[in-house]
């Protein structure tokens, strides 16, 4: 066995925390940097708004200047910070000037959308709500109270009844009461079962108590699964029209009657940017007008100056606090003009989109924009993820502007697959109801528009449009 050094040169790049958190600032939408810069705030004495600032400034001014003269002095006799790697000199002769505008490119009288969350009730207090204002027995109302409690969020109850009368100690027959109860409340449907007698229920509630539509849901499910609407008519000896009729009826029902109550089912979109054509030009701007402008605080920045003698524990804690601040502050305006600078890209590879809009998608790829902006394909990642513009043409995730190409045109140009599933789109809105057009077909159609794609692919991007099969799209009239 040989002992012996080996000495070896190798290059490592380790992430800073500062690092770490600028990427992290990358990453976040505006309602989420929102939240970042409050809890910011919080933590550190070295930042501030600019409302705290113009607070600050007020009452400076109210003060007499010999009073202000003393805390001076005092300050100077209680702290000292020797030199630092940071030129705190540099930063403090610029009149504590040091700070960031989030909103100096917009018009403080210009509308901004920021529309903000309001706070939704949920099913469980909706229920217990109506179930408040019944005068139900003390036993009764607990046990509707257990089955609201049970309920998912679809309003269905998926639990066994037996099961639920064994774990409250009651007869199953009370269960049965309850849940007639919990059926009978608002919304139409709740506490089914299965989307069978969920149907069953809104129907009942909205008077189609004999109508043909109930009679297919109660009496043929099997028929209706598979919506064979010649064999319906059969069995109830009706007109194909009457069945049709009777199927649009069964095509307003709610499948899931708590999800208007889940708060997961929908969020609030607050677009990050807004393109906005103006005099004949496409301007990218930030939808900042929620973030508050950052900014060093004046009185935590003198305790840096020359001059004062501190404790080394003091001096040490406004350094950090100070490099802290002034990195998130730098951090923050990196942020935005990367933004700016790949929603420009964007806009520039995309310029017939947000002139005529959604068909009018080109084939994009993440690293076209990391090649034109110069960055890494991963910064262009993070900017992309979870953000989204305001455009003439709606709300877009900026992730929607990247898709694939599936094929080239007749002069040679890439499609992209928002293009063909736009025009699938436009297809099957136009066909005939008795007729529908078959995937086949639409690629055959597809094919004389040069717009070539497989009988696969279209079935696959029709289901990614939630659009039915062709058999599920026909009507008889």
């Amino acid at each position: 066995m040989n002992l012996g050094f080996d000495l070896s040169m190798r290059l490592q790049q380790k992430l800073s925390f500062q690092m770490i958190q600028s990427l992290k600032l990358l990453q976040v939408n505006t309602l989420q940097l929102e939240q970042l810069l409050k809890t910011e705030l919080e933590l550190n004495p070295m930042l501030e708004t600019t409302e705290e600032l113009d607070t600050e400034m007020e009452q400076s001014q109210e003060e007499p200047e010999k009073e202000q003269a003393e805390e001076k002095e005092e300050a100077a006799d209680e702290i000292d910070v020797n030199e630092d790697s940071v030129d705190w000199e540099e930063y403090l002769e610029e009149g504590f000037d040091l700070g960031y505008s989030y909103n100096e490119e917009t018009d403080p009288n210009q509308e901004r959308y920021e529309p903000t969350p309001v706070y939704q009730k949920t099913l469980d207090e909706h229920l217990n709500e109506q179930l408040a204002d019944r005068k139900l027995p003390e036993r009764k109302m607990l046990l509707v109270q257990l089955l609201i409690g049970s309920l998912d969020s679809d309003g269905y109850l998926r639990f066994d009844l037996n099961d639920l009368a064994m774990f409250a100690q009651a007869d199953i027959f009370e269960i049965e009461e309850a849940l007639q109860i919990l059926q009978s409340m608002d919304p139409p449907g709740v506490g089914s079962r299965n989307l069978r007698e969920c149907m069953i229920l809104q129907l009942r509630k909205r008077g189609f108590e004999n109508s043909l539509a109930l009679k297919i849901i109660d009496e043929r499910w099997d028929l209706f699964e598979k919506l064979k609407i010649p064999d319906i008519s059969k069995h109830f000896n009706v007109e194909l029209k009457d069945v049709q009729d009777a199927i649009d009826i069964l095509k307003t029902i709610t499948p899931k009657p708590g999800y208007q109550y889940n708060t997961d089912g929908s969020s609030t979109i607050i677009p990050d940017l807004i393109v906005e054509k103006i005099d004949g030009e496409f301007v990218v701007m930030l939808n900042d007008r929620s973030i508050p402008s950052l900014h060093i605080n004046k009185a935590y920045a003198n305790l840096l100056k020359k001059g004062s003698t501190a404790k080394g524990d003091v001096k040490k804690y406004v350094r950090e606090k100070f490099n802290s601040a002034s990195w998130f502050i730098k951090s923050i305006e990196q942020r935005k003009n990367t933004m700016l600078r790949v929603m420009h890209a964007i806009l520039e590879r995309q310029t017939d989109f947000f002139e005529k809009g959604p068909p009018n998608l080109n084939p994009l790829k993440l690293q076209d924009i990391a090649d034109m902006i110069e960055m890494h394909i991963s910064t262009v990642s993070r900017v992309t993820s979870n953000k989204y513009v305001q455009t003439r043409h709606g709300v877009f995730e900026l992730k929607y502007f990247f898709t694939e190409a599936v094929g080239h045109d007749e002069e040679g140009a890439d499609i992209s697959s928002e293009r063909i599933k736009n025009r699938i789109k436009e297809l099957v809105e136009a066909e005939s109801s008795k007729k529908p057009l078959s995937d086949q077909k639409i690629a055959e159609l597809l094919e004389k528009e040069n717009l070539g794609v497989a009988r696969r692919t279209v079935a696959k991007y029709r289901e990614q449009l939630k659009i039915l099969p062709a058999r599920m799209r026909q009507k008889y009239e």
